[in-house]
């Protein structure tokens, strides 16, 4: 937030989508993870820049299918990564964990939906409303799994999403 001149704009509103919904987080995909972002980067720009009349709205959304989200698109970028990995990564993680996380994300396409309006139409609201609200949550999965998930302790969030996912074959 800008006033281009180098200061800080004094008065407006500010919209702001954290991440795909996926607080388990791939591995080349940290930038993307939904309410570590949105809790960290833009709870303390919500914070500060209330002070200056600029009122902030996170927009924490669910599992929506798109191209990027793709089983096709991930599969190939996950294949390319390993690809590019060095022989160490690869002997520490073992090709089980690749096979296995690969099927995975052909089971994670029947999550989600392909309504992108339920985003949209909390931008529109955030932005046109005369009181909107500081967060809002797109998507049912958003709404009665990750936003619950935020409230609970780390460790049993991190238990649950590790269960079900493989262990690299040098992990201790």
């Amino acid at each position: 937030m800008s006033d281009r001149k180098g200061g800080r704009a004094a008065e407006g509103q500010d919209v702001r989508q954290a991440g795909d919904g996926d607080p388990g987080c791939h591995q080349h995909r940290e930038h993307r993870c939904g309410h570590p972002m949105g809790e960290g980067a833009h709870g303390g720009q919500r914070r500060e820049l209330s002070h200056f009349g600029v009122k902030v709205a996170i927009i924490e959304p669910g599992f929506f299918k798109t191209f990027v989200t793709s089983p096709a698109m991930l599969s190939r970028s996950y294949q390319e990564t390993w690809d590019k990995a060095g022989p160490e990564v690869k002997e520490a993680y073992g090709e089980r964990f690749l096979a296995h996380t690969l099927k995975a994300l052909g089971s994670r396409n029947k999550l989600g939906t392909h309504d992108l309006s339920l985003v949209t139409n909390c931008m529109e609201h955030a932005l046109t409303a005369c009181h909107p609200r500081t967060r809002y949550s797109a998507g049912w999965d958003a709404k009665l799994i990750y936003l619950p998930m935020s409230y609970m302790p780390t460790f049993l969030v991190d238990a649950m999403f590790n269960w079900s996912k493989p262990r690299p074959a040098k992990a201790m």
